[in-house]
């Protein structure tokens, strides 16, 4: 009798840990630009890499209205890159220093992801940088 539940025992706990294993949590990304200068409030978007993958990105337009994407991802400990996008010349390109930006446009991270994580983003021109808020 006992062999029988031992194995009973060990299907179901094998079948929690898959279960376990197969849940998926919610990374949101709300990015906003502070400090425009007239005449430069260009078309831009956010992109959300996990895992050195695109997971998604926000919508296509002018980096003065706030924007926003939620991506749903694996549980568990991720690399995270969010970079900030802007079209140029038709052509889209990293908003950094290295491109001639004023400001690195960007937050990287290692992160544990549970359930929900919200990342709001201000990249703030006048001082020159990313302001990260995680909630």
């Amino acid at each position: 009798m006992k062999k029988p539940v031992l194995l009973l025992m060990l299907i179901i706990s094998l079948f929690i840990l898959d279960a376990n294993a197969q849940r998926k949590g919610i990374i949101t990304v709300n990015a906003r630009f502070s400090g425009i200068l007239d005449g430069y409030d260009l078309i831009n978007k956010t992109v959300v890499y996990v895992d050195g993958q695109i997971a998604g990105e926000t919508t296509e337009q002018l980096q003065s209205k706030p924007n926003s994407c939620s991506v749903t991802v694996p549980r568990g400990k991720h690399k995270l890159r969010i970079v900030n996008m802007a079209f140029s010349d038709g052509k889209w390109e990293e908003h950094t220093f290295a491109n001639n930006y004023s400001i690195d446009a960007l937050y990287e991270s290692k992160m544990k992801l549970r359930k929900k994580q919200t990342i709001n983003l201000v990249f703030d021109i006048t001082r020159e940088k990313t302001i990260a808020n995680l909630n």
